[in-house]
């Protein structure tokens, strides 16, 4: 009997029991504040975000990480929020907002269970295993998060749950 979560080619697991899956992704209207620095300074740019878009959004925000390697003070990351439409004005863009599509296309995708802190050694499983397949990863890789801090209270970071994206194609 089949079991979606049975490990195979295209769904392997990796040591910790995570699923690594190619999916599909669709075209995505965001807006987004790109900077440089650590990672942690992203709370600044979602509540920036959520000011100023945030009767706009739908769906889990996001972050887009530029670098092909993980930097701890010097990142090029952009803290995302997806649109239902463009806002009717143009204010965002004062503030260092940009709305734009991402496209769509196909990624290896993989959920963390954890802390924040934690993430490097599934970015780094997810390396590995595009390595391993032949394929090339694109940039910007994309960190969705399904569950989080909240607004009022931090939660219980090991209850974190983020998503991995990583664009591919294939190298041959």
């Amino acid at each position: 009997m089949f079991s979606p979560m049975a490990p195979s080619p295209r769904h392997p697991m990796t040591n910790d029991g995570a699923l690594i899956e190619i999916k599909q992704f669709k075209p995505l209207l965001v807006g987004g504040l790109r900077m440089g620095g650590a990672y942690s300074d992203c709370g600044k740019a979602f509540r920036k975000l959520g000011r100023r878009l945030g009767r706009h959004m739908e769906g889990k925000v996001m972050m887009l990480c530029y670098d092909d390697e993980f930097r701890q003070r010097d990142a090029d990351f952009e803290p995302c929020m997806p649109l239902k439409r463009r806002p009717p004005n143009d204010a965002h863009e004062a503030h260092g907002i940009e709305v734009r599509e991402l496209p769509g296309g196909t990624c290896l995708s993989m959920l963390h269970h954890g802390p924040y802190e934690d993430l490097s050694p599934s970015y780094e499983r997810l390396r590995e295993h595009a390595r391993q397949q032949g394929l090339e990863v694109l940039l910007p890789s994309r960190e969705i998060y399904h569950k989080g801090p909240g607004i009022l209270f931090k939660g219980n970071p090991k209850k974190y749950v983020t998503e991995l994206q990583f664009p591919i194609r294939s190298s041959s």
